[in-house]
């Protein structure tokens, strides 16, 4: 891969985890101006909107984790090659997925087997 392409893909890497942290962040300031009090309905609301945002900070969480892990893999030289087999993932997925860690081939069997 050439390096202006890699440049671009770091930079989208980049734009992506700063939008993350910037979503992150924003979840945590929100909780701490939750108010408290109100009827039984006002707490259920309250308790269930905590666990979706706690649930969508967990896939937040582990998308930053797999931007980390590309962004390191651009720096190592290893970018664009899948993690299970080695081949080069095509850059058409790439274009989509750019944190993407596996091949479709190889991204398949690993959806298959964890069945």
């Amino acid at each position: 891969m050439n390096k202006k392409l890699l440049a671009n893909f770091k930079k989208i890497l980049t734009q992506k985890k700063a939008t993350i942290t910037n979503k992150l962040n924003s979840k945590k300031i929100d909780e701490v101006e939750i108010e408290t009090g109100g009827d039984e309905i006002d707490t259920a609301t309250q308790s269930t909107e905590r666990e979706m945002q706690f649930e969508l900070s967990g896939i937040d969480k582990r998308m930053m984790q797999d931007i980390d892990n590309a962004l390191a893999k651009i720096e190592k030289g290893t970018f664009g090659s899948c993690e299970c087999c080695g081949k080069e993932i095509p850059q058409a997925r790439l274009d989509a997925l750019p944190w993407v860690r596996y091949c479709k081939e190889c991204q398949e069997e690993a959806e298959k087997n964890s069945k």
